[in-house]
């Protein structure tokens, strides 16, 4: 099956099921008066990372994962995030701000501190250009080209995988391909979470095997 026709079947899929559909019919809009802020947080599989849930969507595509003040640019919020201290990283997806601490300390103060900064400075981040449509017979994966495997990948990580990991506070990155080795790095909560180097990476891997090819080892960098 070529890939237009499983993701024609994933947009059908999409619109007769609904996910979370308080947080969906929230994000879809801007709140009364345009002011977004956080409603709720929500623990994560990570005892050190915590969720934090917002009345409206800020980001559109992709995702914004950030492990040091240097990767923060001209992201405000997020080099204030980090100035609190004890910041291991921020990560930003759709409706939800997944901030994770340094150490096994309980979050204690830094939990209402991150909330306060998130409300006062989070916005909306531009779209990031479309990326172009992949059409991709899947089954002749073992013969394709380096960037083509990519491709695949990053197509079955965004249908089974990502949507998954969003729910608990986390990401994962395709980093390449080399071989049957694919090497991902882990985002958000993912990143320190106990389960991400056992069961978590056996999943991803199973994914890609029952999809792409039998053979694919999944590594985590």
């Amino acid at each position: 099956m070529k890939l237009s026709e499983i993701l024609a079947q994933r947009e059908k899929s999409k619109e007769s099921t609904s996910t979370d559909s308080t947080a969906t019919s929230v994000a879809k809009k801007l709140p009364t008066g345009n002011i977004i802020k956080v409603v709720r947080t929500r623990e994560t599989p990570n005892p050190g990372a915590l969720q934090y849930v917002l009345n409206a969507q800020v980001l559109d595509n992709g995702n914004k994962s950030y492990t040091s003040k240097s990767e923060c640019a001209n992201d405000e919020m997020a080099l204030a995030i980090f100035a609190l201290g004890d910041i291991q990283s921020v990560f930003i997806m759709q409706n939800f701000i997944t901030v994770t601490k340094t150490g096994s300390t309980y979050f204690g103060p830094l939990k209402d501190k991150v909330w306060k900064t998130i409300d006062r400075l989070v916005k909306i981040y531009p779209a990031d250009a479309t990326a172009p449509k992949i059409d991709l017979d899947v089954e002749r994966f073992a013969s394709f080209s380096n960037a083509d495997k990519m491709k695949a990948v990053e197509m079955v990580l965004d249908r089974s995988i990502r949507a998954n990991l969003a729910k608990d506070g986390g990401g994962v990155e395709l980093k390449g391909v080399e071989g049957n080795t694919v090497k991902i790095l882990y985002q958000g909560a993912c990143g320190s979470c106990p389960t991400s180097s056992t069961g978590t990476l056996q999943y991803i891997q199973g994914q890609l095997r029952q999809q792409l090819d039998p053979k694919l080892e999944v590594k985590s960098v």
